[in-house]
């Protein structure tokens, strides 16, 4: 009974060495984004006077780290809808269902 007590705990601790390595090693999403589009955004910083904090984490909040179907889809990480623009468009559900987003050929432009 106790070698079998021991023995699930070595299996429980061999457990939680590897996921808590792996953690160590791994990088978040977040992470990734601002390593990805930081030097993008101190480029307008220096341009717009935004700092690139205020738009990296309005990115990150908007966009899913990058992943929402906005970002991926329409390269456009900031939710910016159309409101009379003439350019490419993509539709997705937010604040109403279908609602028309701006879409980009680049992330640069959102």
């Amino acid at each position: 009974m106790i070698n079998v007590y021991f023995s699930g705990m070595k299996y429980f601790f061999l457990l939680l060495f590897l996921l808590l390595g792996l953690s160590v090693f791994s990088q978040s999403k977040t992470d990734l984004y601002i390593e990805k589009y930081a030097e993008l955004a101190v480029s307008e910083m220096k341009e717009f006077g935004i700092p690139a904090s205020i738009t990296l984490s309005q990115g990150i909040l908007e966009s899913g780290n990058g992943e929402s179907y906005l970002a991926t889809q329409g390269k456009n990480h900031f939710g910016i809808k159309c409101h009379g623009w003439e350019g490419a468009e993509i539709y997705a559900d937010d604040d109403a269902e279908n609602e028309c987003f701006r879409k980009y050929k680049r992330v640069k432009q959102s």
